[in-house]
């Protein structure tokens, strides 16, 4: 049987070996002194394939040589250096290590006599030096309090104004610089992974860098510990949009009614302006949001279309380059790589095509020129699937796993690949491939495994008996000699890491900081964790949870260190309503792949549907039943085309008969609906209406809906309540339909010209009337609304537009008397 999926590797071009890395805790050779970085270089170059980079499939169960404490405890014995376990092994006649072979990895010869003589020399002194010893320890810190968080923000946002005030949003790293055992240098590992974390998701050309770094944009530390660092939406190419669709997620937030922590709601766009930067790097890189954030589509043919790259087209065109080779060091059959310069931003698009056999049409060492049908031949491969990795517009890389028709994956089919490092081994996409790929493209130039890259061109150019001479040619253009294809993958290697530089970021030791602290998050939680979290030392914890019954069983728990992070939250709100007798914010629950949740693969986090789509629906107003498709539930927020809306000076509360103005702009020319919706599900539509039969914007300039100018305005009305302004961008006019009685038909120009207002149902919260003057003058009665109207879609959006031709977005508001 054959599998459909393309990926048969851990993570496309984890085209090879998954690198080590440094968690929270831990220091790097980097930390020590020469001699440790010199066995550190060692190790990493004789020793770490078949121990530190297999992970729990390392040889002798050994996959921590470059935790230097650790190898020492083990197996130096530091009353007497000269009978330690590691000098036996390594050095000497009868030293065993490196073995000649383990598994399918195959040893480039015993240890030189000066590569021994460097090793002992480091054993016999005891292992790591004391700069190495004391870069682990944590310095004694003050501790962080959430009151003192919210303070520091405040006051940096009294800095601001304008549009800066309103694209700030926040991340912390307080409760990580409140645990006894982080220190120092785990902190820095940590700011790292927050500002590759965000540069991971960014649609801007522009790094993003580190406080400390030479980028133009950077994050700015808000206190002087530098643990809460403020970024711009702009430099990410986000707005309040995409961090909306984060932070309703957000479990750990408590509800401030009073002082700065109230005044914070209401400065920025959001209701919520600051994060745990440990959380959302844990919930950012890893499906949904992942998807969602980075702008990975659901289809492999839509991301294409994304990047601007026919590749049927690119192959005929001779624009691939390709290498093809029998077996990587991760996929048992025929594995092709296939690169292709991308014309919208500096980068290229690398595709792998994996195989379920070696045998027919899956042996492309026959059968070179697929995929089928795009070159009239006898010869062409036919593919199971693949992975992908393009370069985002900032040069950092963006990953996807699709099936072997393109459908978008969140995890890989274990019984294809695995990723030991995983619970289950499973291959999450976004943070197995970012921690995979910690050093960009791979193999590097150096390595002896680029001269290996391609076995296709020599044999087809060899076999003058299968491939005629114009075939011939064609696989020589296809598939470039291997020095070209080698220095190709250098070239993008050196993109990634010139912008991890520009970003300040250090991997020191092969640590990958955006993994390391994932991995932090993931963690079962102790007492020292859980006090961190509420900036409590472990005795204040201790002491406040035996006070009362209910928390005293947590506490037990908790002692134990067995409490899970996907169980910690609930204990984390009855810590906060029991013991601290303040309110948790309520917030959605997000699905984690990694805690072994079901994730849809094709609807977004902001798309609840199972399947994706909305299907045709029947509606009942006042007991007539309609068919067709509701707008309520209108949502797409992840496409090419995006739409913003906000209110006149972001005000939320309006009283009866107050105008309301709303500003919208998107990132295309377009046609906008505006729709009002309240708490009971009724809608008004606003947009289009009697003056504005259509109403097409600009894309990227800023409308301001009504001016004075246009002859209607929106006004509060009751029932008052809370109720969700929404805008609908399309690229062609939103087609409605109204129903009257059992009447039905289509919402045209001509129709509200003659007519008016066309509601969805009652007008209710906020309605339509004739602008009478100013902006603040007086409340005139608006038309009645008959009741038995309900406007309508004939389809659902996405089955009426492409995925890039239409957007929505919305904004609460509450009216009242």
């Amino acid at each position: 049987m054959r599998h459909s999926f393309w990926l048969k590797a851990v993570l496309l071009t984890c085209f090879f070996s998954v690198t080590g890395f440094v968690c929270p805790g831990e220091v790097s050779a980097d930390d020590g002194d020469d001699l440790d970085r010199k066995v550190a270089t060692l190790f990493r170059a004789r020793c770490v394939n078949c121990h530190d980079d297999r992970g729990k499939a390392a040889g002798g169960g050994v996959d921590n040589l470059l935790n230097f404490s650790e190898l020492a405890d083990g197996y130096i014995d530091s009353e007497n250096t000269a009978d330690s376990t590691l000098l036996a092994l390594t050095v000497g006649d009868d030293a065993t290590m490196p073995r000649k072979r383990y598994r399918d990895v195959e040893w480039n010869g015993p240890l030189t006599e000066a590569e021994q003589e460097l090793l002992k020399e480091w054993i016999l002194r005891g292992g790591p030096s004391d700069e190495y010893r004391t870069a682990g320890q944590a310095s004694s810190r003050e501790l962080i309090s959430e009151q003192q968080v919210v303070d520091a923000i405040a006051a940096d946002m009294g800095r601001l104004q304008g549009s800066e005030l309103q694209h700030a949003r926040y991340l912390t790293l307080c409760n990580l610089h409140n645990h006894s055992k982080v220190s120092d240098g785990d902190l820095e590992i940590c700011r790292a992974a927050v500002v590759k974390t965000l540069n991971s998701l960014s649609q801007n050309s522009d790094v993003l860098g580190l406080d400390t770094s030479a980028a133009v944009n950077r994050l700015v530390a808000a206190d002087p510990d530098r643990t809460i660092f403020r970024f711009d939406l702009r430099h990410i190419g986000w707005s309040h949009i995409e961090w909306d669709r984060l932070s309703r997620h957000y479990p750990y937030a408590v509800i401030h009614r009073s002082g700065n922590g109230r005044t914070l709601y209401t400065q920025t766009s959001s209701d919520l302006p600051y994060l745990r930067a440990d959380w959302f790097v844990f919930a950012a890189l890893q499906p949904p949001l992942y998807h969602d954030l980075a702008g990975i589509p659901s289809t492999l043919q839509e991301l294409e279309q994304k990047l601007g790259i026919n590749r049927t087209q690119a192959v005929r065109q001779r624009l691939v380059d390709r290498a093809g080779m029998e077996a990587s060091k991760v996929s048992v059959n025929n594995r092709l790589l296939e690169r292709i310069a991308l014309k919208s931003r500096a980068g290229a698009f690398h595709i792998s095509d994996d195989f379920g056999s070696n045998d027919g049409e899956q042996n492309f060492f026959d059968n070179p020129l697929g995929p089928p049908g795009v070159f009239d031949t006898q010869h062409a491969y036919r593919q199971d699937g693949g992975e992908v990795i393009f370069n985002l517009p900032n040069g950092f890389q963006a990953y996807a796993v699709v099936t072997g028709k393109g459908d978008r994956l969140n995890t890989a089919p274990q019984a294809i690949v695995s990723d030991p490092t995983m619970p289950g081994g499973v291959i999450i996409n976004g943070i197995s491939c970012l921690s995979c790929h910690i050093h960009g493209m791979k193999p590097d130039i150096g390595d002896s495994r680029a001269a290996t890259l391609d076995r296709v061109r020599e044999a087809a150019l060899m076999n003058h008996r299968r491939f005629s001479v114009p075939e011939r040619e064609l696989i020589s253009e296809l598939y470039p000699a291997q020095e070209k294809f080698a220095g190709l993958l250098e070239q993008d290697r050196r993109r990634f890491l010139d912008a991890l530089k520009l970003a300040g970021i250090e991997q020191k030791g092969g640590s990958e900081p955006a993994r390391a602290l994932f991995d932090h998050f993931v963690r079962d939680l102790d007492v020292n964790t859980v006090a961190a979290e509420f900036a409590m030392t472990a005795d204040a914890l201790t002491d406040l949870l035996n006070r009362e019954s209910e928390t005293r069983q947590m506490l037990i728990r908790i002692q134990r260190n067995s409490l899970k992070r996907q169980l910690y939250l609930a204990t984390f709100q009855e810590i906060v309503r029991l013991s601290l007798g303040a309110e948790p914010r309520p917030f959605e629950k997000l699905p984690s792949p990694y805690f072994g949740e079901q994730v849809s693969t094709t609807a977004s986090s902001a798309q609840p549907a199972a399947n994706g789509h909305q299907s045709t629906a029947t509606v009942e107003t006042d007991g007539i039943h309609r068919t067709g498709v509701d707008l309520i539930d209108a949502e797409h927020q992840t496409g090419q085309l995006k739409v913003e809306m906000w209110t006149s000076d972001e005000q939320r509360s309006y009283t009866d008969g107050q105008p309301i103005v709303c500003h919208v702009r998107a990132t295309e020319d377009c046609f906008l609906t505006i729709v009002s919706v309240d708490s009971a599900g009724d809608i008004t539509l606003l947009l289009p209406n009697r003056w504005h039969p259509e109403f097409r914007v600009k894309g990227g300039q800023t409308v301001t809906i009504p001016t004075r100018n246009m002859g209607f305005e929106f006004f509060a009305t009751e029932p008052h309540g809370r109720t969700l302004l929404k805008v609908i961008a399309t690229k062609s006019p939103l087609p409605l339909r109204t129903v009257s009685g059992t009447k039905s038909e289509r919402v045209t120009p001509e129709m509200l010209k003659d007519k008016g207002l066309v509601p969805l149902a009652n007008t209710k919260a906020v309605a339509l009337r004739e602008q009478t003057g100013s902006a603040s003058a007086p409340a005139t009665e608006s038309t009645p609304v008959p009741r038995t109207q309900v406007t309508l879609t004939d389809a659902a959006l996405e089955q009426t537009f492409r995925p890039q031709e239409w957007a929505t977005a919305a904004w609460t508001l509450m009216t009242r008397k």
